[in-house]
């Protein structure tokens, strides 16, 4: 299928497809548009362009801007606001490197993505997979660096990886990134629907890569601290590392430099407590430690993840969010 395929109001008998709102239409063709466009122009070039219209974005305060000010003076009380509007104008700029490289994945080569994506640490997730009981393994990761790349960076490098991803409500917006990510060569599991899938998958020695920095609802969650403060964060993947006993590797891409190469680290497995007697306390406990790796990365580099997402939405009961 086709961009503008993938990008066209799904049609069915009852006609579902007529009843797309105006907003979704509107929505779809833009995005469309702009990843058109963002092909068309040379690789270098249309990183820089979408970078720079990031970082106007940011500098003009646009919306979601704000929220990502609030994210910053949680995670960085220490800092001023002049070091934090810094932070997040590059933030914004690394977010529209990121979307003219997911324009274009699916053109690139497994040669040019290994040359485009080093690795360091692989020798941890070879272990991870030698040492598992299935060869399945959990790759904890995040919305950081170039992270729409590191599913096609795994395969180029002939790692079994299916990705846990967020289906988007608008439906022309969901086919359209659902086609584009399906052409890393990963096999794509919806969250929400992810949970067996993913059991199988480990199950069957795949290698499942799962972005772990998102808030949740309260009955998907558990509370753990997050740059000191809590947030809610799911306990699926906690809870599927437990029940099947695949080791969980972290792996970042650190965007380089250069704004065009990018460094995929393997850590060393996340040691998790067993369930023993008390399931709830372990698992809390473990969804901690899988947490941990994230603000660490994000301390490294904090001008490479995306600090629009309200993290801390969903608060303890009698808690306000920041928002």
């Amino acid at each position: 299928m086709s961009p503008a395929e993938a990008a066209a109001p799904p049609s069915s008998p009852d006609g579902q497809g007529a009843r797309l709102s105006l907003t979704d239409r509107l929505a779809g063709g833009l995005v469309h548009a702009i990843l058109a466009l963002l092909r068309l122009v040379p690789d270098r070039a249309a990183l820089g362009m979408a970078a720079a219209f990031g970082a106007t974005y940011a500098r003009l305060r646009g919306p979601r801007t704000a929220g990502a000010m609030v994210n910053l003076r949680i995670a960085f009380p220490e800092w001023s606001d002049e070091k934090r509007r810094d932070v997040m104008v590059r933030s914004f700029a690394n977010l529209g490197r990121g979307l003219a490289e997911f324009a274009r994945v699916g053109s690139l080569s497994p040669e040019a993505l290994r040359e485009r994506v080093s690795v360091e640490g692989f020798e941890h997730l070879e272990a991870a997979r030698k040492a598992s009981p299935t060869g399945g393994v959990v790759v904890l990761t995040a919305h950081f660096g170039a992270w729409e790349i590191l599913a096609a960076a795994m395969v180029a490098r002939d790692v079994p990886a299916a990705l846990v991803h967020r289906p988007r409500e608008n439906p022309i917006l969901n086919a359209l990134l659902g086609q584009m990510r399906g052409d890393s060569g990963a096999e794509l599991l919806a969250r929400g629907n992810a949970a067996r899938a993913a059991l199988t998958g480990l199950k069957n020695g795949r290698v499942i890569a799962m972005p772990y920095d998102q808030n949740c609802s309260r009955r998907e969650g558990v509370f753990v601290p997050f740059f000191g403060r809590l947030a809610c964060t799911r306990d699926g993947p906690p809870r599927i590392a437990m029940r099947t006993g695949s080791p969980v590797i972290p792996v970042f891409l650190y965007r380089q430099p250069d704004g065009i190469h990018h460094v995929a680290r393997f850590s060393p497995p996340i040691e998790l407590v067993p369930e023993g007697d008390d399931k709830a306390a372990a698992l809390l406990e473990n969804a901690a430690r899988m947490t941990r790796p994230i603000e660490d990365a994000i301390r490294t580099a904090p001008e490479q993840w995306i600090w629009i997402h309200r993290r801390w939405r969903t608060q303890p009961e009698g808690e306000r969010h920041p928002y």
